[in-house]
């Protein structure tokens, strides 16, 4: 264990895994309401969200958003917004988080020509801030609490 690591935890933080890919995104396993999918770290995405089609497979209550989202290769696009929400890294949790709902085709096209997995959200600023999130790059490790 790195000294970072044993300061960061006796600060309370968790340390959850992730993966950087050749596309040098970060993929990261999560839990949504206990349901277990792939997401990306994106620290320039201001929201966390999830591919409207996993809906169902997350468990999501969801109701139309005022807001268009737009990113990398999409504009205007279509949103819900679902409350009260799990999420959880490992053995860390939280619980009543909004997610935003929307198509993420435009990201999973980009990760399938560099042959990657595709993605079922996207875990974004609001999150990583609200919980004083840490990147450990040649770690690989997410620190958060």
């Amino acid at each position: 264990m790195t000294n970072i690591t044993l300061f960061l935890e006796q600060e309370g933080y968790f340390k959850v895994s992730f993966k950087i890919r050749k596309s040098n995104h970060l993929f990261v396993n999560v839990k949504i309401n206990g349901v277990k999918g792939l997401f990306l770290i994106d620290t320039g995405a201001s929201n966390t969200c999830i591919d409207l089609e996993m809906q169902n497979h997350f468990k999501m209550q969801t109701v139309a958003h005022h807001a268009k989202a737009s990113g990398a290769g999409a504009n205007g696009l279509y949103t819900e917004i679902s409350k009260n929400n799990t999420l959880q890294f490992n053995t860390w949790k939280t619980k009543s988080n909004a997610i935003i709902l929307l198509d993420l085709s435009h990201v999973n096209t980009a990760l399938t020509e560099y042959k990657l997995p595709k993605v079922q959200g996207i875990i974004g600023s609001d999150l990583l801030k609200k919980h004083e999130a840490i990147i450990n790059y040649s770690l690989c490790t997410l620190f958060i609490r």
